[in-house]
C-alpha cells in the first residue's frame, strides 16, 4: 500500500511539473515585446510589436527606450490610428473601435490597415495620461505606476487603465516584466536641489523671444516655463541667454562669489538687452529656481523700474 502511494505521489508530482513547465512555456510564446521609442523633437512615445519598424524610427533620430510592456498575441483587439495634422504628427490607441473609426472620419488615419495593432490580455495594468496642453505626444502609455503618478502629479490627465498586457512574463533581453524603469530624476540646468515648485517645471510653452521660438528656447535651455513664468531667451552681446536653464546667468555661483544681493543685481544686468523686459515676478521666480532664499525676492521699491 505504502509503495502504491509512492508511486502515485510521484507520478503526480512529475504530472504537476510538466504541467507547469507546459503552462510557462504556452505563457511565453503567447505575448511578444511591444518597443518604446521617444522623439523628443515633438515630444511623442510610439509602441510597435515591429522590430524592423523601430529599428526604421531608430535610425531616423528616435530614442530607443527598450521594452515597454509583453503584448498578448490574441485577446481583445487594440486600434492604433494616427492624426497627420497634429504638429509633428500623434499616434493614439484605444480598444474601441467605434472610438477609432470616429477619429478617422475627423481626418486621422487608421494605421496597420485598421487591424490590430495589439492584443489586451494579461493581470498586468497598462495606464493612460493625457497632456491637455499637447498635440504630439499627447497620451502616454505605461505599465509603470511611478511613472503614470509622476505624469498626473505634473497636470497630465485620466490616470485609467487602457488595457492589459502579459507584463508579468519573464521574456528575454533583461527585460522587467514589461515595466519601463524611468531614469533617475535629474535637475535641469541651474535648478537647485532646494528649488520650491518643482512640480511647476515645463507646464507652460517657453515665450518666443530674441528670434527664437518656444520650442528652440526649450531645447536650448530644457526648461520652457517654472513657477508659471514662462522662459524667454535674450541676446547678452552676441550670447543667448534664458531666464532657466542650461544657459541661464548662474545665480548660485554669483551668490558665493560676490554675496546673494550683487548676484541678483548682475542677473538683472544680463537681461538689459532683451527685448522682453524682466519682471519683479520673472526675478523672484529666477531666485526660486536657484535655490536661493525666499528672503532674497526683491521687490518694486528696490527695482522700481521693473514691472510687477
Amino acid at each position: 500500500m505504502k509503495l502504491k502511494n509512492l508511486l502515485m505521489t510521484l507520478t503526480a508530482a512529475v504530472t504537476l511539473g510538466t504541467v507547469g513547465t507546459f503552462s510557462a512555456q504556452a505563457f511565453a510564446s503567447s505575448s511578444q515585446p511591444v518597443y518604446r521609442l521617444y522623439n523628443k523633437f515633438t515630444g511623442e512615445h510610439f509602441y510597435t510589436e515591429n522590430a524592423y519598424e523601430k529599428d526604421v524610427l531608430a535610425n531616423k533620430g528616435w530614442r530607443y527606450e527598450g521594452i515597454g510592456w509583453q503584448a498578448a498575441n490574441s485577446g481583445k483587439a487594440v486600434y492604433r490610428v494616427y492624426n497627420p495634422n497634429a504638429r509633428g504628427g500623434d499616434h493614439y490607441y484605444t480598444m474601441s473601435r467605434y472610438e477609432a473609426q470616429s477619429l478617422v472620419r475627423k481626418g486621422w488615419r487608421w494605421d496597420n490597415g485598421g487591424k490590430a495593432a495589439f492584443y489586451s490580455a494579461g493581470n498586468t495594468n497598462l495606464y493612460v495620461a493625457y497632456n491637455p496642453n499637447a498635440q504630439s505626444g499627447a497620451h502616454n502609455y505605461t505599465t509603470n505606476t511611478y511613472e503614470q503618478n509622476n505624469l498626473l502629479g505634473r497636470g497630465w490627465k485620466y490616470g485609467k487603465v487602457a488595457w492589459k498586457t502579459m507584463g508579468n512574463a519573464k521574456p528575454s533581453g533583461g527585460n522587467t516584466g514589461g515595466i519601463v524603469t524611468p531614469p533617475k530624476p535629474k535637475l535641469p540646468g541651474g535648478m537647485s536641489p532646494n528649488a520650491p515648485h518643482k512640480e511647476t517645471l515645463n507646464q507652460l510653452p517657453a515665450r518666443a523671444s530674441n528670434g527664437m521660438t518656444p520650442e528652440e528656447i526649450k531645447e536650448t535651455s530644457g526648461v520652457s516655463s517654472y513657477e508659471g513664468v514662462q522662459n524667454i531667451a535674450c541676446d547678452n552681446v552676441g550670447v543667448t541667454i534664458c531666464l532657466f536653464g542650461n544657459n541661464m546667468p548662474d545665480l548660485q555661483g554669483m551668490a558665493k562669489d560676490y554675496g546673494v544681493t550683487r548676484a541678483i543685481e548682475l542677473y538683472v544686468i544680463s537681461f538689459n538687452n532683451s527685448k522682453i523686459p524682466l519682471t519683479i515676478e520673472m526675478v523672484n521666480a529666477a531666485i526660486d529656481y536657484a535655490g536661493l532664499p525666499t528672503s532674497a525676492h526683491i521687490t518694486h521699491e528696490e527695482y522700481p523700474w521693473l514691472k510687477p
